[in-house]
């Protein structure tokens, strides 16, 4: 009898450099697990570079700033927070003795009692820069009359690469920053003035990501001196700070999010000959700000405007650019743009505008129509939209309790046959007996592809109901001495592409069998629904 041959354990015979890459990939909790494959993965378990120490693995629910004043005064809450700062305090310790380099500290916690739990917290930090640790990513939690002030020690960590802060305070240091390696530096919720700022920037010489997200006690933030900064973003839910500004000629990158609620901050921001990528919110420039500043940006690729109401005329003229996108600007009423290699064109949620676009690119275009629809819109919609010939979505939200609109002298206006789109997305919320001429004149302005429509609600289900018998019952007999007719006489066909049904907050797919089944009443979901049209090969767009 042959003697079969001892199985080989390949798993555990992969190099360390391999194993502990695959653990890079795990959570704490997975790692640890890791232990019971072999005495070898358990052994390189405890020299696995990466330390990621999160207090909501030792709770019964996820720890927030909410949730922490209330829970703080529960007994078994803070038996968990002592143990998970001795497991903590144990890990680290037995991974130092190992005398091995730090890739990647994370902390998550929660300080029950700032004064007496800072000394641990300052022991680890200076445990993780005494070896030698590249990504610190910290986060605390602590009541709203207390906060952790972080230790003097972390301004020595010279191999530092990325740091993240989260919920502290953040003092200045009476000598010289040593971040030499800080590439990337992220504060949130941390509280600092404005010298820290200075300090951070000027000394920080190879810095390149700076993020500040719902930081206070900056009155005034400057950002300059940052010799080799590419990436900036300043998130403010607040009235701080007042004033920005910016003199940072290296940037490529730059994100400016403000709130809607109070007084937007005053922005400043010097020429900026190197931004590729510009992205405002909630940031109050007057059009002529905004048109200057855009000017001096040559490089300029990627523009996104959100909610800047201040905004009424925009001029661009930038041949660089590549992707354009305005969102929720309520008072935009003309935009002209110079962009002869634009890509991408999206308008989301904002005025129809009088526009002058140099640019052959797809669209992807959201319009809310809330309040009269007349003619007017409708002949404004289609000035608009006729200016591109690459629609590739159309939403339109048909939203009215009175409707005025008049075909015949939409058609005077507007004499020649719709545009196609890609696909076009409609909300029909008005008076059923308002269907018929709404949707003329919709289909009078474009020809979509697929159309897709809701299901479910009342209101939307009614008008599913009314446009399945339309498309069934097609009367072909009703504009026969017009030179162009009205949509009926070029649909060739139609049929049923998908369904998307609502479960649990989430869209299911629903085969086209079962759906035409229940057809014409369906459940809550999206339907979508193909065309196929029949064009004159004698008449112009």
């Amino acid at each position: 009898m042959e003697h079969m041959a001892n199985p080989v354990d390949r798993i555990s015979v992969l190099p360390s450099f391999i194993i502990h890459h695959i653990m890079s990939y795990l959570s704490t909790n997975e790692v640890a697990r890791t232990s019971i494959l072999s005495k070898r993965w358990n052994q390189l378990r405890t020299s696995f570079p990466i330390l990621d120490f999160d207090q909501n693995q030792f709770a019964s629910r996820t720890l927030c700033y909410r949730n922490f004043c209330v829970r703080r005064k529960n007994k078994k809450f803070c038996e968990g927070v002592k143990r998970f700062m001795n497991f903590v305090d144990a890990s680290l310790h037995q991974f130092c003795k190992l005398k091995l380099s730090i890739q990647k500290f994370r902390l998550f916690i929660s300080l029950l009692d700032v004064k007496e739990s800072s000394s641990d917290v300052d022991k680890w930090i200076g445990l993780a820069v005494e070896n030698g640790v590249k990504e610190l990513d910290f986060e605390v939690i602590t009541d709203e009359d207390t906060v952790y002030v972080w230790p003097q020690t972390i301004f020595s960590a010279k191999l530092l690469t990325t740091l993240k802060l989260v919920g502290c305070r953040l003092e200045q240091p009476s000598d010289t920053i040593r971040f030499h390696s800080l590439k990337k530096l992220t504060l949130e919720r941390v509280c600092l003035n404005e010298q820290m700022v200075q300090k951070l920037t000027s000394e920080c010489l190879v810095l390149e990501d700076l993020c500040f997200s719902c930081c206070w006690g900056l009155k005034h933030l400057s950002v300059s001196k940052a010799l080799n900064l590419k990436i900036m973003k300043i998130h403010s839910p607040s009235n701080e700070p007042a004033i920005v500004e910016i003199d940072v000629p290296s940037l490529q990158q730059l994100t400016l999010q403000f709130s809607r609620m109070g007084r937007p901050p005053i922005v400043d921001i010097a020429r900026s000959p190197h931004l590729k990528k510009f992205e405002l919110y909630f940031v109050s420039f007057t059009d002529q700000e905004f048109n200057n500043f855009i000017s001096k940006l040559p490089m300029l690729e990627e523009l996104f405007v959100w909610s800047c109401y201040s905004l009424e005329r925009i001029v661009i003229s930038c041949k660089q650019l590549r992707s354009l996108n305005f969102s929720n600007c309520e008072c935009l009423k003309a935009i002209e743009a110079d962009t002869p290699n634009l890509l991408s064109f999206t308008y989301d949620n904002n005025p129809i505008p009088d526009i002058l676009l140099n640019a052959s690119c797809p669209w992807v275009v959201s319009i809310d129509s809330e309040g009269v629809l007349d003619t007017r819109w409708f002949l404004k919609a289609k000035k608009f939209l006729s200016v591109s010939n690459q629609i590739e979505k159309l939403s339109l939200a048909m939203k009215s309790d009175k409707t005025s609109f008049n075909l015949d002298e939409f058609r005077e206006s507007y004499p020649s046959l719709a545009f196609e789109v890609g696909n076009l997305e409609l909300l029909m919320e008005v008076p059923p007996s308002d269907y018929e001429i709404l949707l003329d004149g919709l289909f009078w302005i474009c020809y979509p592809r697929t159309l897709t429509v809701y299901s479910g609600d009342k209101q939307p289900w009614k008008f599913l109901q009314w446009l399945y018998v339309q498309l069934q019952n097609r009367d072909v007999k009703c504009c026969n001495s017009r030179h162009i007719k009205c949509w009926r006489h070029y649909l060739k066909d139609t049929k049923i592409v998908s369904f998307r049904q609502y479960r649990d907050f989430k869209l299911v797919y629903i085969d086209i069998d079962t759906l035409m089944d229940g057809w014409p009443i369906l459940p809550e979901g999206r339907l979508e629904i193909g065309f196929d049209w029949c064009f004159p090969l004698l008449a112009d767009k």
